[in-house]
């Protein structure tokens, strides 16, 4: 039967509308595939750019001893951090060596070393070429001999060396620390083993930081406080204190005399407030950590602020420890402290060489401060009443202070 040009119009609409449908879900399809292609593709992009770094997991100081529980990993976009974010808990840990001598210890893409010359070059091989490394770039290098080789790898030996470095290994049984130095021995060469021994160098904050921050080489640095076997922990209640001293800070203990002269007897101390057994802070104490010539440096300085009249023994804080040097120690003990600290074997040998130069070189102490002593018939006596006495109008400052912080 014949369809009727109305029939055949609405069939055709019909099948017009269903292929215009098609093709409206296909360019639909077809977008939404493009764009969860862009998506994946982003994505895969992004996670290119994915790195992890150490971050500090908590608001520190500048001039805050660091340990290693203040780290954690983070993953970030690589775009958005220093080209020297910390990735490797090694460099952390390299952060905390110092050699006895007070050499710190790097570290680049091979390992360890110390920034002194010797006639070893360390060789490396890669993809069939000989290179070594020269601030941390690879440099080719064309060897006429095969290099020699250990148990640490190609080295060859160049007394006419300008290498910068020294490598340092650690050895795996024993987690000891050691150099090479070269042993001849008629037509053959080889390296041995030189042990190295370290100090506890506490690592400290330059600036403050906050939680979070991507962690840096150019953020940190060795602290001054080198922990030496004749380190202990002191507490002092008799130096003036600035009014806003708080645990963490970092202060030079002075010692003022009558006619204006000062002196520095502990240069950049880290100080620890002690709090009483309710939890509220200590106003007039401290307690530092000090090795023993400045222990008996200071017991010195303490005896004979008390006995000069108008002579004061007090802390001046640092603005930006992290960032500024130890000050150097200007006051002279006395002549029989200087004679213990000499005897004393607790003291190391540096301590005491610096300290016998300082009162060698010095005459402030016989044209003034023993004049001073010497002269003053009453000195015993202001001794003796000094040591009962207080800061008092400090420290009634410095618990107001003290009694505002909520903690």
């Amino acid at each position: 039967m014949a369809s009727n040009p109305m029939q055949r119009k609405a069939r055709n609409s019909f099948l017009l509308g269903i292929i215009i449908t098609l093709l409206i879900t296909g360019v639909i399809i077809a977008f939404l595939f493009l764009q969860l292609k862009k998506v994946k593709d982003e994505q895969a992009e992004e996670a290119k750019l994915k790195v992890n770094v150490y971050t500090i997991n908590q608001d520190v100081k500048s001039g805050q001893v660091l340990t290693e529980d203040m780290f954690s990993l983070q993953t970030v976009n690589k775009n958005t951090i220093p080209n020297n974010a910390t990735s490797v808990l090694d460099v952390i840990d390299s952060w905390f060596l110092q050699t006895k001598d007070g050499q710190s210890v790097n570290r680049d893409s091979e390992g360890l070393y110390l920034s002194k010359s010797d006639s070893i070059i360390e060789i490396y091989s890669e993809n069939g070429q000989y290179y070594k490394l020269e601030n941390g770039e690879k440099v080719t290098v064309s060897l006429r001999n095969d290099p020699y080789s250990d148990d640490d790898g190609l080295y060859i030996a160049d007394s006419n060396s300008t290498d910068t470095i020294t490598r340092v290994y650690e050895e795996a049984l024993t987690g000891n620390y050691y150099v090479y130095k070269l042993e001849n021995s008629g037509n053959t060469t080889t390296r041995t083993k030189e042990y190295l021994e370290f100090n506890n160098v506490p690592v400290v904050a330059k600036v403050d930081m906050n939680a979070n921050t991507v962690i840096t080489p150019d953020l940190v640095v060795q602290s001054d406080e080198v922990v030496t076997d004749d380190v202990r922990r002191e507490q002092y209640n008799m130096i003036i204190l600035p009014i806003d001293l708080m645990t963490d800070d970092y202060v030079d203990i002075r010692l003022r005399l009558p006619n204006g002269q000062n002196f520095i007897v502990i240069s950049k101390a880290c100080i620890e407030v002690p709090k009483n057994d309710d939890g509220t802070y200590v106003a007039d104490t401290i307690v530092m950590n000090l090795r023993e010539d400045e222990i008996l440096s200071l017991s010195s300085a303490i005896v004979e602020a008390y006995g000069i009249k108008g002579a004061q023994l007090y802390a001046t804080k640092y603005t930006e420890p992290g960032l500024q040097k130890a000050a150097t120690p200007t006051y002279t003990p006395n002549y029989e402290t200087t004679q213990l600290i000499q005897s004393n074997p607790n003291i190391v040998a540096i301590a005491q060489e610096e300290l016998a130069a300082r009162y060698s070189q010095s005459d402030l102490r016989n044209n003034f401060i023993q004049s001073i002593i010497n002269g003053d018939e009453t000195y015993n006596t202001n001794v003796e009443s000094g040591m009962d006495g207080e800061a008092s109008t400090t420290i009634e400052a410095r618990k107001k202070y003290l009694e505002t912080l909520q903690y």
